[in-house]
């Protein structure tokens, strides 16, 4: 059988809009392994479909594909095809928030012979954390508009958007600002490889992946295709990898059935039983899995693969790529599922490794003065002691990015979550430390200020330079939603509503001054927790003038609605009207009786009324109780006492269920029977509606604070 071809047939050369066009179609599916499981493509094949279009003047091409499909392999196996007749610029944006300070420093490091004095303009030796990232970028911007024609630039996992929510949004855009950078400075081509790939970004974007490195599974019948040691041509290279360590294990991998061949599955299923069997095995894949940069072999001894006995040491073997100049590493895909299976415990101890290895790669680079293997290794080791926190480590040294700083504030503030008292509070204020020397280095840095103020808010300590902080941070970024939020948020938990309303009226301008609608995650991020702490505070008012503000087409968000009932059933339960439970919806509140506990008995209730205890004494209970008349706009309030004897004898009720605000429902039967139902403190609860946003941080922070 002839090999498939990389593109599909349907693909065409014909004119678009200037350019070559490849139409984006979806990747073929494999009927027998269903979705997720694609045609696969040799390796050699889908190199010389690439260097077809690039010789024939292509631009921009991409490749699309899910993750752990082969995009990494092709992109190094196009580099050294193509590294004899081009120079080759390669670019990997890893799953981090130093994703854009990595790219970057690659980037300089790799274009130094379009400008000699690239890196460092980037990285410059004397305090290059006072170098603006804007001026970073436009240095890079530069040396690739100084390129020419035969620059080949491959970049890996390039982003598209800035994810939502402020704690990423800062390391997220950055990353979209690189790719930006690369996309339109390119004087060459340029191949993106990514997960996903924007329609019109590249005019080459139908290449279709697994990829098969075995020229026989390539040509191999579907039919044919066996997990007990067969082809799998149809799955992808990670996936056959995994398998392969799970039969070296002893794992019996043939009848496997497709769904249970995901990646996510195979990795936390089969391949976490096999660690958790092995302890030292476990340990020495963790030290391997967090390193993002290939590592040369003789690390693997470091790590403890030597000793393994021969069973482990076959399987963390198995879960290795070896690069074409002997080089290991763990597939990104991979690694990234390991990773998520690790305790808290052991990926610290993992990432300590890690940084201790680079550090020492650091100090072997400097020796020699290799300067920029030596920025490099010590990124690395950053990134590392970053990810356990290790503030002593960070602080006492001066670090390279503004950046830096930022994230290692950000993974103090995220550790501190959830974390005893204590010791959040001394997490809290390593992160502001953080913050605090990103700030000498930036005046300007938003971001820093804002969550300085939202370390000390949290802790309800310092509220003066929690207000300065926040203000600091409004003024520098206008535009951004978080920055009024909270510190609208801080106000109101302050109690200082005057401010809070012209705080609000202020956030309503900056924003509506970005131009355009406004997205309707920003009233999520922005209204919602305005109005759920309002509501928390019984500003009722205040909290219908910053829902009215929602407009209609967001309305139908789960949190609208659920903060909305939660306002009408405040201003019930503040003018005594409230006789509906609050988890009950606004909509089903008359689709009673509720409490019937038979379907069969609901059309035997003559009457039914809800209702709530307003009082009680030695004689009685006093309920508000309501009753929706035919032809009634507006259901009929009235108050009824019943004393303790028609409570037990006629509504068979005892007096002790009745606490003052329980929910009851009054049922009459045609025989005269009356009963008397309360609802549960889970329904009655005003915490109680589905989908209402949580209150975070507690609103009564500051009290605690100052009665501790």
């Amino acid at each position: 059988m002839a090999p498939r071809s990389f593109h599909t047939e349907a693909a065409s050369r014909e004119p678009h809009d200037g350019r070559w066009g490849l139409q984006n179609r979806p990747w073929p599916v494999c009927a027998r392994h269903g979705i997720g499981s694609y045609m696969a493509v040799l390796l050699e094949e889908a190199v010389a479909q690439l260097r077809e279009l690039i010789e024939a003047g292509a631009t921009r091409i991409a490749i699309q594909a899910p993750p752990g499909s082969g995009k990494t392999t092709v992109l190094d196996a196009l580099a050294v095809a193509l590294a004899g007749s081009r120079r080759v610029v390669r670019i990997a944006l890893p799953e981090a928030d130093d994703a854009a300070l990595v790219a970057l420093v690659d980037a300089a490091i790799q274009l130094g012979f379009a400008s000699p004095d690239l890196l460092d303009r980037v990285v410059p030796r004397h305090e290059p954390a006072r170098v603006s990232w804007s001026e970073k970028l436009a240095a890079v911007r530069e040396a690739l508009a100084c390129t020419g024609s035969d620059v080949l630039v491959l970049v890996d996992d390039p982003r598209f958007q800035a994810a939502s929510g402020p704690e990423s949004e800062l390391f997220t855009r950055r990353a979209v600002e690189v790719t930006e950078t690369l996309l339109r400075a390119s004087a060459g081509t340029i191949v993106l490889a990514g997960s996903r790939i924007p329609d019109g970004v590249a005019e080459h974007a139908s290449f279709r992946l697994p990829l098969v490195l075995d020229p026989v599974q390539a040509q191999a019948d579907d039919a044919t295709g066996r997990l007990d040691g067969g082809p799998l041509r149809a799955l992808s290279p990670v996936v056959q990898q995994v398998l392969r360590a799970l039969r070296a294990a002893g794992v019996d991998v043939g009848h496997a059935r497709p769904p249970q061949l995901r990646l996510d599955s195979l990795v936390e299923r089969e391949l976490g039983r096999v660690f958790h069997e092995d302890v030292e095995l476990r340990r020495t894949v963790a030290r391997l899995a967090v390193l993002r940069v290939p590592f040369a072999p003789e690390l693997l001894e470091r790590a403890g693969l030597a000793s393994l006995g021969e069973r482990s040491r076959n399987v963390a073997a198995l879960l290795l790529h070896t690069l074409d100049d002997g080089a290991c590493t763990v597939p990104a895909a991979l690694a990234r599922e390991i990773r998520a299976l690790l305790s808290d415990d052991l990926a610290a101890e993992a990432h300590r490794f890690a940084a201790v290895y680079h550090r020492d790669r650091h100090e072997r680079a400097r020796q020699r003065e290799d300067v920029a293997a030596a920025i490099r290794e010590e990124l690395e080791e950053i990134y590392h002691l970053t990810r356990i926190g290790d503030a002593a480590a960070l602080l006492a040294r001066s670090l390279q990015f503004v950046e830096q700083y930022d994230a290692l504030g950000k993974s103090l503030s995220q550790k501190a979550l959830g974390a005893p008292r204590e010791q959040e509070e001394s997490l809290r204020r390593d992160a502001v430390r953080a913050y605090e020397r990103a700030i000498e280095h930036d005046r300007k840095d938003a971001y820093a200020h804002h969550y300085i103020g939202y370390n000390l808010d949290l802790l309800g300590s310092e509220p003066e330079r929690v207000e300065r902080e926040y203000v600091a941070a409004r003024d520098l970024d206008p535009g951004h939603p978080w920055h009024h939020g909270r510190y609208i948020g801080f106000l109101v938990t302050r109690a200082w509503m005057d401010e809070a309303r012209e705080a609000w009226e202020r956030a309503l301008g900056d924003l509506a001054d970005t131009g355009g609608p406004l997205q309707p995650a920003i009233y999520e991020d922005l209204h919602a927790q305005i109005a759920r702490l309002l509501l928390a505070r019984s500003e009722l008012d205040f909290a219908a003038d910053v829902l009215e503000d929602v407009p209609g087409e967001v309305r139908a968000m789960p949190w609208w609605r659920a903060l909305y009932q939660l306002q009408v059933c405040l201003e019930e339960d503040r003018d005594e009207r409230l006789v509906f439970p609050p988890a009950v919806s606004l909509d089903d509140r008359w689709d009673g009786p509720h409490l019937v506990a038979a379907v069969q008995d609901l059309d035997k209730v003559q009457r039914w009324r809800p209702g709530r205890v307003m009082g009680r004494d030695a004689r009685g209970v006093l309920l508000r109780v309501a009753q929706r008349l035919a032809h009634a706009a507006e259901p009929t309030l009235s108050t009824l006492h019943v004393d303790l004897r028609a409570l037990r004898e006629e509504w068979h009720a005892q007096p002790a269920w009745l606490a003052v605000g329980t929910f009851v429902e009054l049922n009459e039967y045609p025989d005269g029977t009356k009963m008397l139902k309360t609802w549960d403190r889970r329904s009655s609860s005003f915490d109680a509606i589905p989908y209402l946003p949580k209150l975070f941080p507690a609103p009564d922070r500051y009290i605690r604070r100052a009665f501790a």
